[in-house]
């Protein structure tokens, strides 16, 4: 049985690579562009990682409202690399990894071994 992932990103191009790189890698995907849809996704998908793009739309309202919802699923935010702001308060919200856009794009596989590296 393969992992499932949650992805909450409203940009089409890097959704679709990201969508890519994890089914490459066997993972189970679904994607969503706001809380009100991965809400209701969780109750029937039950993914075992979440990923969130901080600059999307409600991005940051999305893993806050996560974490009230479920403190123990695994969460990846990302967002652009000089945003340390952003970094920051994803930090403190509880996300478990904090990388870059880019590392999302081109580097998912290591991305996904430094989040199990968490646990």
């Amino acid at each position: 049985m393969s992992k499932k992932v949650a992805l909450v990103e409203n940009n089409l191009i890097l959704s679709s690579r990201i969508v890519a790189s994890l089914k490459a890698l066997g993972y189970e995907v679904k994607t969503v562009q706001r809380w009100k849809s991965l809400s209701e996704l969780l109750g029937e998908f039950s993914p075992d990682i979440v990923m969130i793009n901080l600059e999307g739309i409600e991005g940051v309202e999305v893993l806050k409202k996560l974490r009230e919802m479920d403190s123990q699923i695994p969460v990846v935010a990302y967002c652009g690399h000089k945003n340390i702001q952003l970094q920051e308060e994803a930090r403190n919200l509880g996300a478990n990894l904090v990388v870059p856009n880019s590392a999302v794009a081109t580097q998912l596989s290591e991305v996904l071994s430094m989040l199990s590296s968490t646990f």
